[in-house]
């Protein structure tokens, strides 16, 4: 591949084995995603797999009455999906591009194939799925007990982590989508939390200006996901 992107910049791919990491490179594309971006309609089946580098990307169900709510956000820890590879084609989600960046892009049938025959990449997928639930739970979990500050501070941590960056373009209307809340509601906790001096934005970027805070105003839930990916995906290099 001649592009300055590394797969190991993907913490999914670089927990692969080198050998067949290597066997997989051919077939891998880097792509730039916009913010906003549709990959996903509810149901859909996809004829590509998305590795993150430096972009989010939202997964969130949409109600009859035509409001969301959030169940994950996948960046640089993972892909999406892995239901096109371990047999589920598709999922009862929506996935769009919540701040922009680019993927590693690879035809489903290829991963599936290779799944088939590579034993580590199978098993590696596999565990990548069960962190997945475990991020979809805690996202249940923090939404009923947790306050909107703890929400708002967890999911600026979660996109800080998958930006590469302290600096990253998010509107207040893409949280609250994902929060499920009123756009209002996100302007009037963010404000807070910049005058506090954790953050700052303007013209749809956020800056984070004081990470420590951020994650002692956290709930504990950014941390039981974290360890949990870090627990079943251990040994990234």
């Amino acid at each position: 591949m001649s592009h300055h992107h590394n797969p190991n910049q993907n913490r999914l791919l670089a927990a692969l084995r080198p050998d067949e990491l290597q066997e997989l490179l051919p077939h891998l594309q880097v792509v730039h995603l916009k913010a906003g971006e549709q990959l996903a309609r509810s149901g859909e089946c996809l004829n590509h797999v998305y590795f993150p580098i430096d972009s989010a990307i939202s997964l969130f169900y949409r109600l009859e009455s035509g409001e969301s709510a959030g169940v994950a956000v996948i960046g640089n820890e993972g892909m999406f999906s892995v239901a096109q590879v371990l047999g589920g084609a598709a999922m009862p989600y929506w996935a769009t591009v919540e701040t922009s960046g680019h993927v590693f892009q690879v035809s489903a049938d290829t991963l599936r194939e290779m799944s088939g025959r590579l034993a580590t990449l199978c098993d590696t997928l596999l565990l990548y799925a069960q962190a997945s639930l475990t991020q979809i739970s805690q996202t249940v979990v923090c939404e009923k007990h947790h306050s909107l500050t703890q929400q708002l501070c967890q999911h600026l941590l979660l996109i800080n982590d998958k930006s590469l960056s302290d600096d990253f373009r998010l509107t207040h209307e893409a949280i609250a989508n994902m929060l499920g809340v009123r756009r209002e509601s996100i302007t009037e906790t963010a404000g807070e939390l910049r005058d506090q001096g954790l953050i700052d934005y303007n013209r749809g970027h956020i800056k984070v200006l004081n990470r420590p805070r951020l994650e002692e105003m956290c709930c504990e839930c950014y941390a039981v996901v974290r360890d949990e990916f870090t627990r079943l995906l251990g040994g990234m290099r």
